[in-house]
């Protein structure tokens, strides 16, 4: 049996159990009315880009929730039940096994992204009258991203432990600090190094310590994205006060979304290869 047929077989069993639409419902309805609060406050000066950052500061917390909970027990929960001992008596090796179980939870990710934000995004073009079509596009592929990243993270603990309740604990665990309080250490570091909480500008390692995340990488990539088509919009020169180094360039936050990727998914096929799962 190929990873080909595996990752086929968890797409079409996601569709039966209801989990892709619940994705597709979930995503649209929160991404849908994030993009309008702008809208809501007199201050803001309410357009559909600032629509879109909105939505993506949400989806920065929401998407990795969604990936997590797609993909945590993708190994683990049938190795738990006995179910993946028939599995690999049809003969696949364990390398398809975690790279079957990898692309078609992505694909269960991916399809509930691209419908939720399809169907959000009538919402803002609704209630903005336009909707850029570069800056969701953009926006899109790179929320795309953040949620493969965070399946890779979810299928590589899947792989490496051997119950349920230690994948959920190390799923939480791994939310808790990539997507929630990762931020709380730039500005630690930053009010030991300067003395202060970061203010209006900040320095380049804040920046580059802020998005070694995969959350952080995520934000960084949107921003640069939305202010790239439209300067009023505050960017990396304008949080700096200055030029932008060579390792804040979007090439480098990509790379942080892809090593998070794959990283954790050698890591847990590594265990997996040496378990026994007798």
């Amino acid at each position: 049996m190929s990873w080909q047929v595996i990752a086929a077989r968890e797409f079409q069993d996601a569709v039966r159990s209801r989990l892709l639409w619940g994705l597709v419902a979930v995503v649209a309805v929160v991404i849908g009315l994030t993009a309008v609060v702008p809208l809501l406050i007199p201050a803001m000066n309410a357009s559909a880009l600032t629509g879109l950052g909105a939505a993506s500061e949400f989806a920065a917390i929401l998407v990795p929730i969604i990936a997590l909970v797609a993909a945590y027990l993708a190994i683990a929960g049938e190795r738990e039940s006995g179910s993946l001992r028939l599995l690999l008596g049809l003969e696949p090796a364990r390398s398809a096994v975690v790279l079957g179980k990898f692309f078609g939870r992505t694909a269960v990710v991916v399809t509930g992204l691209a419908i939720g934000f399809a169907l959000a995004s009538a919402v803002a073009w609704l209630a903005y009258g336009s909707l850029p079509l570069l800056a969701f596009l953009g926006t899109l592929f790179l929320t795309i991203c953040l949620g493969v990243s965070f399946v890779g993270i979810a299928v590589g603990i899947s792989a490496a432990t051997a119950t349920r309740a230690r994948a959920m604990m190390l799923g939480i665990a791994s939310y808790l600090g990539l997507a929630l309080l990762w931020d709380l250490l730039p500005q630690g570091a930053h009010l030991v190094i300067e003395g202060s909480p970061p203010g209006g500008t900040v320095p380049a390692w804040f920046l580059l310590l802020e998005g070694l995340s995969p959350s952080g990488a995520y934000s960084a990539l949107v921003t640069r994205t939305l202010s790239a088509i439209d300067p009023a919009l505050p960017g990396p020169a304008s949080l700096l006060g200055g030029p932008v180094p060579v390792y804040l360039e979007w090439w480098v936050f990509m790379l942080v979304l892809f090593a998070w990727t794959v990283v954790p998914i050698v890591a847990g096929y590594w265990v997996f290869e040496r378990a026994d799962l007798n």
